[in-house]
């Protein structure tokens, strides 16, 4: 499902998703109107006696479908919430699921790897993190006038609905193999 791999003249890092959206549950998920969050985070690790974490970058992307107009949307976060639509899915898989470049480049002579995490899930950790601070009684943003009570409330059980259902999700960590920068 993930793949990180190294150019060895360069030690730049590459980064791929694999067939993430030919997971059954996910795919329904999208299609039952629940949004699929995917994030990819990619760090470059010095290797040593203690490794230590030399960069990092992540991008995240948001994959909505509207079962109305019976059409995809891919926004990424690290492009300012550009993204694209596409009627077909096809389309979409390759804009989520294509090479990307790590922006991380070895500067110091030593052993480096690359790691990378993908997360996919149908509620972001914010919106998890938001119905912990509901069940506890924080209701701010209705108390602050943003936001009417019933609105919290009913965005609250909706919430807590949706993770009882046992929604599915994926986490994944792969290491590239330890390269030399420079080459020898």
């Amino acid at each position: 499902m993930l793949r990180v791999w190294t150019e060895p003249a360069t030690g730049a890092g590459f980064v791929r998703v694999g067939p993430l959206l030919r997971d059954r549950h996910l795919l329904e998920a999208v299609h039952s109107g629940l949004p699929l969050r995917v994030r990819i985070q990619v760090q470059l690790w010095r290797d040593g006696f203690f490794d230590a974490e030399v960069g990092r970058h992540e991008w995240r992307l948001s994959l909505f479908f509207d079962p109305l107009t019976r059409r995809y949307r891919l926004e990424d976060s690290g492009r300012g919430g550009e993204g694209f639509e596409a009627s077909n899915l096809d389309e979409i898989r390759l804009g989520l699921e294509g090479e990307r470049a790590v922006p991380l480049l070895p500067r110091d002579k030593g052993r480096y790897y690359y790691l990378a995490t993908l997360e996919a899930e149908t509620l972001s950790l914010n919106d998890l993190q938001e119905l912990q601070r509901w069940l506890k009684g924080d209701l701010a943003p209705a108390v602050a006038g943003e936001e009417g009570v019933g609105g919290a409330l009913a965005r609250g059980l909706n919430r807590l609905l949706l993770r009882a259902l046992s929604l599915p999700e994926r986490r994944v960590q792969v290491r590239s193999p330890t390269f030399s920068f420079p080459p020898s």
